[in-house]
């Protein structure tokens, strides 16, 4: 059996669940409040990727499993893959299985919960109806095919300084005039106008970024596509890591090695380099053909992040979606009216054609 920990009341023996926003364990019976030692973590430190890796002969996490014994009730259960905190499925218990246990990296820091599960759920009403080109009776028969879970995500935060070599090319916009045939009352006459022309010309460079905290999800749990969204959080507002940020919460394991997040990291920071690129090509337009970017002092720290997480059935497909934890966001697939958006469609080519028979 795995050993775990789990936090009681040393009032009343009952649950003690972290209290959304206290910074604090907060008893379920008789409302007993524990406080967090908590430091807020230095997001200036990081550890040495390099090094990290090279000290390590292997990345690949395992699939874990845990089974425990519920010091409760007696049972026994498994937890589900990759999951460490949890509650006891019959009684209720909240369990939180080191991290040590299984992984060569625990979380540096923890963005501790800021959302309540009511304003999770308010969130996901609000995001439902402002969805444009939904279908009609989505918002009416969207059914929530899953109870809402608060759970804590791995995410891997990466920092870098990288120079970057480049070559391509630099387009400036001129007017010229030229003649064109024009019919004027029946007949073709030859008439001027001026037209914008691009001019290229060769350029290449030298760029240096640098990058703080860039983060990429750690988990295979939430899809590739819901990256971007679950990229922003207010990083000063990372807490040393603590268990008891993770009692009465889910909390996965991360299943993204260092090495991938660190591929996955520089998918993210090459956008930066590029637009850094265009800005030192200048000009009305760019071309880019070649970026050779060598990346120095890397570093990243391993956080665990709040959200809440469901799924809504509709016409029997299964969309998911997530709020944020600290921000109260919400985003999530969805599905499409086609016979809306073809209609937006053919509007705005009315709308459009009707202004050019106008303007005749």
């Amino acid at each position: 059996m795995t050993p775990y920990k789990h936090f009681k009341c040393n009032q009343c023996g009952s649950d003690l669940d972290y209290a959304i926003g206290m910074h604090s364990l907060k008893c379920v019976s008789c409302g007993q409040v524990d406080p967090i030692e908590a430091s807020p973590l230095d997001m200036y430190l990081a550890h040495d990727y390099q090094k990290v890796v090279n000290d390590f002969s292997y990345f690949d996490p395992q699939v874990v499993r845990h089974e425990l014994k519920c010091d409760n009730c007696g049972a026994h259960f498994m937890l589900p893959e990759n999951i460490h905190a949890e509650e006891c499925p019959y009684c209720d218990l909240n369990v939180v299985v080191p991290v040590d246990q299984n992984r060569h990296l625990v979380p540096d820091g923890v963005l501790p919960f800021e959302v309540h599960q009511h304003e999770a759920e308010a969130a996901f009403k609000k995001w439902l109806n402002g969805l444009w080109f939904a279908p009609t009776a989505l918002k009416k028969k969207a059914i929530q095919a899953q109870s809402i879970v608060g759970s804590y995500m791995p995410l891997w935060a990466f920092d870098a300084q990288v120079d970057s070599d480049y070559s391509g090319e630099r387009g400036d916009n001129y007017t010229t005039t030229i003649r064109v045939p024009t019919k004027v009352n029946g007949k073709t006459v030859m008439q001027t106008r001026t037209v914008v022309k691009i001019r290229w010309r060769h350029r290449s460079g030298r760029v240096f970024n640098q990058f703080d905290d860039v983060v990429v999800l750690g988990s295979y749990t939430l899809p590739v596509k819901f990256q971007n969204f679950l990229s922003h959080w207010d990083m000063l507002r990372t807490q040393e890591y603590n268990e008891k940020y993770l009692s009465g919460f889910r909390s996965e394991l991360y299943q993204v090695s260092l090495p991938e997040g660190f591929k996955n990291a520089k998918k993210v920071m090459d956008r930066a380099i590029r637009q850094t690129v265009r800005r030192d090509i200048g000009g009305d337009h760019q071309r880019i053909h070649r970026v050779n970017s060598v990346y120095h002092a890397v570093g990243f720290k391993l956080l665990l992040a709040p959200m809440w997480v469901s799924a809504f059935n509709y016409k029997e497909k299964t969309f998911r979606y997530v709020i944020n934890g600290q921000n109260g966001k919400a985003h999530g697939e969805r599905p499409w009216s086609y016979y809306k958006i073809v209609g937006a469609v053919l509007l705005l080519a009315s709308i459009i054609g009707l202004a050019v028979i106008i303007s005749k």
